[in-house]
């Protein structure tokens, strides 16, 4: 026995591997890696998605096997008849789905390489033939090639993504038109064009997915992994004419969308407006990005309306640029084809995944003169956020184990971008910004390959120093401040002063080793930290509480409150210490 001959000669895909995997193979946390390499969303899902999926009721039940309730919220969504609409396990089931009831052993499709690589595989996957048309030195289509391909190979159908991957480029209106008017149906592909620009909140004057029912030769595929951020559960649909559906419907799997991607989905269509201001910082970004770019001597650019760039690596391997980037933690897409030679891809992140980018790529230029002349011009995206109005401290610290800067803003308005590469500390000194109203900053890099310890510590340590100083000589503040925070099954107690005194009591019982990766045990540690470079009197006590997660965030929650009564200025002192010595500095 064995499988058919066509699949001796298959290529595989060649997928990208998940923080899980890469964590265990690269030997660095998953929080440390940064990957830049699939196009993912580096914010996410809506808020009201994790709130559905953790709301699911019928898990235990078959989904809708025709996704009724989606699909009529994805009519009102696109303006395209509910039946007109299929949804699949991704739009990738959906490009198999056309072929499996398209093709008969043979037939042709054509696309224009470089471009997505599932259409070549799935095409090869139902016995068909690939006719390819590559595209032009600047991505544009050769449609003159294009033409005599299809009078000579008479294909069924062509692949279009617009924009394209991997280059990003937008199709022009006419370059649409022509492959419309061509004897064959076209497949247009617009898994990124709710990024473009000057199309629209989600590139809607852009998309022809409205055309589709009134077409017979034409089908739209979009997907919700990129714009809404839900990758991981693989959830796309497409507008298809009538003629087809109808055969779609009989070869599609029953049960293809589970129920957590359509209650996922659903709830991404309910919270649309989180999502367009999602794709705006993407777009902003990007530009961002393309800047700093571009400022690497041995990198040329494809302009793109997607949220990735393209770039043409010269004077040396792009294998060896991946592999310099692996090092620090990066990944990025590379590729060494006949058609790009020497690139690699770079999907759209955070301003501080532009920065720790654009650092690894600039360490690379070998010219130390032309590499700090590049840096000198460049502006950290961590300071953006913050206000320059206000009760300032800023604090840069730099040990042979971790560096940290902080800045924070006692006049604030809860504003803050932390990056420790401790997802549960950022989460914790969230807290302290967006419950005590302060604006903060924090970036930190330490040894996470030893462990937390360095890092946990001497943010605790920065911190601290930045609230000090900021309240310089403490003149006209309350000083003294207590709160009692409960959090389900806990509840914390704060209560601190900004005596000038450093000491601290803190008061937990633990019933897990860690939460989040940190040691629990680590957590006296840093507030007793933060307590002696800030100067005060601090004592913390969980009066009772069950889960170690909820205990710290309590206290995290009850610290910043704290913090905020008793760094406000009291207009009753009159600018007066609050101490009868008359002084309160350390």
């Amino acid at each position: 026995m064995k499988p058919a001959a066509r699949f001796e000669s298959l290529p595989p895909y060649q997928p990208i591997e998940p923080f899980e995997v890469l964590s265990a193979r690269l030997g660095r946390p998953a929080a440390d890696i940064l990957k830049m390499d699939a196009n993912e969303n580096p914010y996410g899902p809506s808020p009201k998605v994790r709130e559905a999926l953790a709301a699911l009721p019928y898990t235990h039940i078959y989904p809708d096997p025709e996704s009724r309730a989606l699909r009529a919220a994805l009519a009102s969504f696109s303006g395209v008849p509910a039946e007109n609409l299929m949804v699949g396990a991704g739009a990738d089931e959906l490009i198999d789905l056309l072929l499996r009831v398209l093709l008969e052993p043979g037939d042709r499709v054509l696309i224009c390489p470089p471009t997505f690589g599932m259409y070549s595989f799935d095409t090869l996957l139902n016995a068909g033939q690939v006719v390819s048309v590559p595209r032009r030195a600047d991505f544009s289509l050769d449609l003159a090639g294009i033409r005599a391909a299809v009078e000579r190979e008479q294909p069924r159908l062509i692949f279009i993504a617009n924009p394209n991957n991997p280059d990003g480029r937008l199709l022009t209106q006419a370059e649409l038109e022509t492959l419309l008017g061509l004897p064959l149906l076209v497949v247009l592909d617009e898994a990124y064009i709710e990024f473009t620009a000057g199309g629209g909140r989600l590139g809607e004057q852009f998309s022809r997915i409205q055309e589709a029912p009134r077409r017979d030769n034409l089908v739209v595929l979009r997907t919700f992994s990129k714009w809404a951020g839900l990758a991981g559960l693989r959830v796309g649909y497409g507008a298809f004419p009538g003629w087809i559906l109808p055969a779609l419907w009989k070869a599609k799997q029953p049960y293809n969308v589970n129920v957590a991607a359509t209650a996922a989905a659903l709830a991404s269509l309910g919270d649309v407006e989180t999502l367009v201001a999602n794709v705006e910082k993407i777009r902003a970004e990007r530009a961002r990005l393309f800047a700093r770019l571009k400022d690497i001597p041995y990198l040329e650019l494809s302009p793109s309306q997607t949220n990735f760039i393209l770039c043409h690596v010269r004077g040396r391997p792009a294998v060896e640029v991946r592999a310099d980037l692996l090092k620090e933690g990066i990944l990025v897409r590379y590729y060494d084809t006949a058609l790009l030679r020497d690139y690699i891809r770079v999907t759209v992140g955070k301003p501080q995944d532009t920065d720790r980018l654009a650092r690894a790529l600039l360490a690379l230029e070998p010219d130390p003169d032309l590499r700090d002349g590049i840096a000198a011009g460049w502006t950290p995206a961590a300071s953006e956020p913050i206000q320059k109005e206000g009760r300032m401290g800023a604090v840069k610290r730099q040990t042979g184990e971790t560096r940290v800067s902080v800045e924070v803003n006692l006049d604030g308005t809860g504003q803050h971008s932390t990056h420790t590469g401790l997802p549960f500390l950022d989460h914790m000194l969230a807290q302290v910004a967006v419950h005590g109203l302060f604006d903060l900053n924090v970036e930190a890099r330490g040894d996470l390959d030893v462990d937390s310890h360095h890092t946990v510590e001497d943010v605790a340590l920065a911190l601290g120093e930045a609230f000090a100083r900021a309240l310089g000589e403490r003149k006209g503040i309350v000083r003294a401040a207590s709160a009692l925070v409960p959090m389900d099954d806990t509840l914390a107690e704060v209560a601190l002063d900004f005596s000038g005194r450093p000491y601290s009591i803190i008061n937990v019982d633990w019933h897990t080793p860690s939460v989040g990766g940190i040691a629990n045990s680590q957590w006296p540690h840093f507030l007793e930290s933060f307590a002696l470079r800030a100067g005060l009197t601090l004592h913390v006590a969980v009066r009772y509480g069950r889960d170690d997660h909820h205990q710290i965030e309590a206290i995290f929650k009850g610290l910043a409150r704290a913090l905020n009564q008793a760094t406000r200025i009291d207009p009753r002192r009159c600018g007066a210490t609050p101490s009868t010595k008359g002084t309160l500095t350390v």
